[in-house]
């Protein structure tokens, strides 16, 4: 059977085809260019991603590799461009324009195949947005050829896309240099303040509860929380990209500290009632699942006196959480909190260093890295 054209022969289910998954390849790509400049240059409090499903199926994993970008400039604009030009093919009518089209989906595609096994093999995962892309962008090129009679480019119309190409990178790598600018100018600001406050050392006791272990770790952390706390949580939804970013070289302690009267002396009232209740159920959890088990709660802070409740229940708890010893276990980590004035939740110690509130990501990083820097001289 002779084939035909994709934009000028087609069906309407060929164009409405067309549409759909032109318009689903630029959608997709722009989630991953915003995702990508939202991890490189945050500029507050980070609130988790749709794209990360599980440590398999993660976005900022490929976000954070090399291949996530050509020179600072996201590959994912790259996308928005194929999808955006692939749909104005449907207006143009041109068959020069379809072949060349057709063309760059083969490039594509490759890119895709080469991209996809890098992931799955070099970085032990998967982007499920970037997968979408790449299911997106074979479909798409599926209907070429079985539609369109040829691949061959016009040169006239590849050097315009080259020059579109090149020219709309050129604007993203301008605008990518002057965050980096405003980032550096910041964070040398920062960094010199954090080295110009006292080191208070670490805790006499050492918290058994820990969100991240390694030995002789160059970065210490301690965190003293309150399940309630709603800061607490939008730092506890920062611990993914911390631990992605700095594991291996990062111990994280965690101190219960409950803005509630019930357990901690330190308060004349009970603010957050259900606090105390749920630091004696995640003591009364295995150690090993403090992690799992923290992000849970704060997962659940929105309802977490009914989610404490049935926990404690379905995991037949009650005699734990009940017991003496468990609040007296709580009350001794509380304590730790003494030598450093703590006031406030949350509150951690950054290698000796008291910090109160939550600290934008690129400023925790920033610190962070610099922490990682000094230590290797």
């Amino acid at each position: 059977m002779t084939k035909k054209s994709v934009y000028l022969e087609s069906s309407m289910n060929t164009t409405i085809a067309i549409f759909v998954l032109s318009a689903l390849m630029i959608g997709f790509s722009i989630y991953l260019t915003g995702h990508y400049f939202e991890l490189k240059f945050p500029t507050g409090l980070e609130s988790g991603s749709l794209c990360n499903l599980n440590s398999f199926f993660n976005c900022d994993k490929t976000t954070l590799s090399a291949a996530s970008n050509i020179a600072g400039v996201p590959i994912s604009i790259f996308g928005i461009l194929i999808g955006a030009l692939t749909m104005i093919g449907m207006f143009v009518k041109n068959e020069n324009y379809e072949k060349t089209i057709y063309y760059i989906l083969i490039i594509n595609l490759v890119g895709c195949v080469l991209l996809f096994f890098y992931s799955l093999f070099g970085l032990g995962g998967l982007c499920p947005f970037c997968t979408l892309y790449y299911i997106t962008s074979a479909l798409t090129l599926w209907l070429f050829y079985k539609k369109s009679p040829s691949y061959s480019p016009n040169p006239a119309i590849l050097v315009i896309f080259a020059v579109i190409f090149l020219a709309v990178g050129f604007l993203v790598k301008m605008n990518v240099n002057k965050k980096i600018e405003n980032m550096t100018a910041v964070s040398n600001d920062l960094i010199n303040q954090y080295y110009g406050l006292p080191n208070l050392g670490a805790p006499k006791v050492v918290s058994e509860f820990k969100i991240a272990t390694a030995e002789n770790a160059p970065i210490k952390m301690q965190i003293f929380s309150d399940f309630e706390c709603p800061a607490c949580r939008a730092l506890s939804e920062m611990m993914p990209q911390i631990l992605l970013r700095y594991g291996g070289k990062i111990d994280i302690q965690y101190f219960f500290y409950p803005l509630d009267s019930a357990c901690n002396p330190s308060m004349e009232r009970g603010m957050h009632q259900s606090a105390c209740k749920a630091a004696y159920y995640a003591v009364c959890k295995p150690v090993a699942d403090f992690g799992v088990v923290h992000d849970e709660i704060f997962h659940n802070q929105d309802r977490i006196a009914d989610f404490i409740a049935e926990k404690i229940k379905s995991d037949k708890l009650e005699a734990c959480v009940a017991d003496p010893k468990t609040k007296e276990k709580v009350q001794s980590i509380i304590a730790a909190a003494t030598p450093f004035n703590i006031r406030s939740t949350p509150s951690f110690l950054l290698n000796g260093v008291k910090i109160e509130g939550v600290l934008p990501s690129d400023q925790l990083f920033a610190i962070m890295d610099e922490i990682l820097k000094r230590s290797q001289k």
